[in-house]
């Protein structure tokens, strides 16, 4: 569990993080929504989830674009846009802050088209689910037993890049049709919790609350926290507050040849 200390510079950070990704998204009217953790953080204590560590935002294919374009054109000065290649989502995160202990980042993801045919779409959940398996057996030094150590040398013949061109290909799938549902191929995929219906979206702007900034959130944000949290206003038990997040060290490409 992290200390107070440790969780107050995090927050402090995020929402220097959150201030600048509000301005670039102001700035080029891209439409984004508050999910996950930080959703929830909005509905039920108009902030941080005092145990979370960062910040989470889904865009549509065509505003993740958007976003990302304007990322590379703005200024960004005491702040790093990290988008890693064939990779369905990117990271807003401060300099000097990079690999601190808790990883403080505005996590920024795709929402992609999924079928609307629930065969079909289990087998794609389902395909994305073990390719998530397989990077994170990879690419984890933990000893694995039985059959999970046959699997992490199995996984460890394909580079990432196999991997996120996977989840890359999501991307495409149903992209021009009006789909029931979306979701998010991420290295964190949490499988049938991770889709979004298209009308809890909305037609509506729907703005709430985080630490005192308006953010934009899903105009049906009760069916989509109880649908991923259940009953999510009330709080977990105090030994199950802490974040689920996985924090990593990241090397950037200027970095291969340091020691």
């Amino acid at each position: 569990m992290l200390s107070e200390e440790l969780l107050k510079e995090n927050h402090e950070i995020c929402l220097q993080l959150v201030d600048k990704f509000l301005s670039v998204c102001n700035k080029y009217n891209i439409i984004y929504y508050v999910t996950e953790g930080s959703a929830l953080g909005v509905v039920r204590h108009h902030g941080f989830i005092p145990w979370d560590i960062n910040f989470d935002v889904h865009l549509t294919v065509e505003e993740y674009d958007r976003l990302n374009e304007a990322m590379e054109k703005e200024e960004l000065g005491e702040f790093v846009w990290w988008k890693p290649k064939n990779r369905m989502c990117a990271l807003l995160m401060k300099k000097g802050f990079v690999n601190h202990e808790t990883h403080p980042n505005i996590d920024v993801t795709i929402m992609g088209n999924i079928s609307d045919n629930y065969f079909v779409r289990k087998i794609q959940l389902e395909i994305a689910f073990f390719n998530i398996k397989m990077f994170k057996l990879k690419n984890t030094d933990v000893k694995r037993k039985y059959p999970y150590n046959v699997l992490k040398i199995v996984a460890s013949f394909f580079p990432d890049s196999f991997y996120f061109g996977i989840l890359d290909m999501f991307k495409h799938i149903n992209q021009d049709l009006k789909t029931t549902y979306l979701t998010a191929y991420t290295p964190s995929f949490h499988g049938n919790s991770e889709l979004i219906k298209r009308e809890w979206i909305g037609e509506n702007i729907t703005y709430g609350d985080f630490e005192g900034r308006k953010v934009r959130i899903l105009e049906k944000s009760h069916d989509y926290l109880a649908h991923r949290y259940g009953d999510y206003m009330t709080p977990p038990p105090i030994e199950k507050r802490v974040s689920h997040h996985l924090v990593e060290k990241i090397k950037f490409p200027d970095e291969k040849n340091k020691k």
